[in-house]
């Protein structure tokens, strides 16, 4: 069942290009004095050319491009834009039949054939008709898994992955139906290049992608196995990635008994000049469980890093607040080994300058904020990274939790079967000052973090010092 972030994004040049194609859509039939007599079209061809450039920017957005990534500041914004715009594109579209068949009512007969398939009969407007009706069955069909019916992730990225089929259908109706857009010179351009961008776009991340994809070798090096949670340490096999803390890879396994599509994971660990890292993967469903085939040695393919959330604690511009909500918790285990381990392994003198620049976190000179850990579970036993949390205090130059107290960090496991839901006014309290002058990181499910987003801002928390990494792809 697809969920939506309620946090708000940066949508500008999303309005601005369906701005821009309603403007030469008008524009056009103004210039070419080309009005219609049905004034339902209006509403009907405004819907359809909206949605189908909502649908063009979400392909594109599916690229996991850089520039993108960097725009909406970290690929898990870019995919809750791409859902967000999804939805309103499925509903838009819906809009344009209905309009084009309003004119036959009150005839409700004449009314449910106009939104139907009609026999040609050697017209080119008609069979671009039912290709438009065609392309929106099949979106249907794509779509109910989607927004009203919970399946495992892999079910749901394979239906997914037919969205090629509705592409194409919606490329062929438009050019088929040759109306409004095909008879305007600009709009014509315009749209068409839309959609070849889109088209492209699509070629490129399922077929392409593969080959062309950020993309590492890696074995596994070491797998604990903490109840239902695999933690497990990995080695480049050639070249090294360089990642930063929280940031996540898509991995791709090979291994018989494991499907080898990618699966999106967060790094729980801090960056080190071997370029080892490590993941905690929660078995939920078929793929998770399947990678309990895992043993050391075997081969994996890792595409990435992805993400930002990191960026704003490495900067060091505040003290943190970091509240991690089950899973939620992985993105900040990187972050919390460099906050306690900072200043201990500073990078040797023939580092690479593009590998100083890209971690702050390794010159000598990088001193960590200081960082307030919530770490929420329903139950202690369901804590699963508790232990690796506290192990990180033990090991570092602190030496134990009254020095990691004194410095001024903190660290929580909160039960929420026994304590309830977990307030800001709480974190509050419990954090040394009080968490006004903090940033504030938050990862979990989507209700705990838009719910602590609103109590911080209540507690007149301004919303720049509100990170949230948002990963939720269903």
């Amino acid at each position: 069942m697809l969920t939506t972030s309620k946090t708000s994004q940066n949508l500008k040049p999303v309005v601005l290009t369906v701005a821009l194609t309603l403007v030469l859509w008008l524009g056009s039939k103004w210039a070419f004095n080309d009005w219609f007599d049905n004034p339902f079209k209006y509403p009907a061809k405004a819907a359809s050319l909206s949605a189908t450039v909502l649908f063009c920017w979400c392909v594109v957005l599916s690229t996991r491009n850089r520039l993108l990534e960097r725009y909406f500041r970290g690929l898990d914004k870019v995919y809750q834009v791409h859902k967000r715009l999804g939805k309103a594109a499925f509903w838009l579209i819906l809009l344009h039949p209905l309009f084009l068949a309003l004119d036959r009512l009150p005839d409700l007969a004449a009314f449910l054939h106009r939104l139907w398939f009609i026999a040609p009969q050697g017209d080119r407007y008609l069979l671009g008709h039912n290709l438009g009706v065609g392309a929106l069955l099949l979106l249907v069909l794509l779509l109910i898994p989607t927004l009203w019916v919970k399946i495992p992730y892999h079910r749901w990225k394979r239906t997914h992955e037919w969205s090629g089929a509705f592409l194409l259908l919606l490329i062929v109706h438009v050019v088929v139906v040759d109306r409004d857009v095909a008879a305007y010179p600009l709009l014509r351009y315009w749209l068409y290049g839309l959609l070849s961008l889109a088209l492209g776009s699509f070629l490129s991340i399922r077929f392409l992608y593969r080959f062309i994809g950020p993309r590492y070798p890696y074995r596994i090096a070491e797998i604990e196995r903490i109840q239902d949670v695999l933690e497990i340490t990995f080695a480049p096999v050639a070249q090294k990635m360089s990642f930063r803390p929280s940031q996540f890879v898509y991995l791709v396994v090979h291994k018989a008994g494991i499907t080898a599509e990618p699966h999106p994971y967060s790094i729980a660990c801090g960056y080190n000049l071997a370029s080892r890292f490590k993941l905690g993967i929660k078995k939920t469903g078929d793929h998770t469980r399947s990678l309990d085939l895992l043993e050391p040695g075997d081969k994996v393919t890792v595409y990435g890093p992805y993400g930002h959330f990191s960026d704003r604690f490495l900067a060091a511009e505040r003290d943190c607040v970091f509240v991690g909500g089950g899973v939620g918790i992985t993105p900040f285990l990187g972050m919390w080994h460099v906050a306690l381990h900072s200043g201990e392994q500073p990078a040797s003198p023939d580092t690479e300058p593009s590998v100083m620049a890209l971690h702050p976190e390794i010159h000598p000179g990088w001193t960590s904020p200081r960082v307030a850990l919530f770490y929420l579970v329903p139950t202690q036993e369901q804590a699963s990274f508790d232990n690796d949390i506290k192990n990180e205090v033990i090991l570092s130059h602190f030496h134990g939790f009254p020095a990691f107290e004194e410095r001024g960090h903190h660290y929580e496991l909160y039960e929420t079967a026994r304590q309830g839901f977990i307030t800001a006014e709480y974190i509050d309290r419990r954090v040394p000052g009080g968490v006004r002058d903090r940033n504030i990181f938050l990862c979990g499910p989507s209700p705990m973090v838009s719910g602590l987003i609103d109590q911080f801002r209540t507690l007149g928390i301004p919303d720049r010092q509100i990170i949230i990494e948002d990963f939720n792809l269903l």
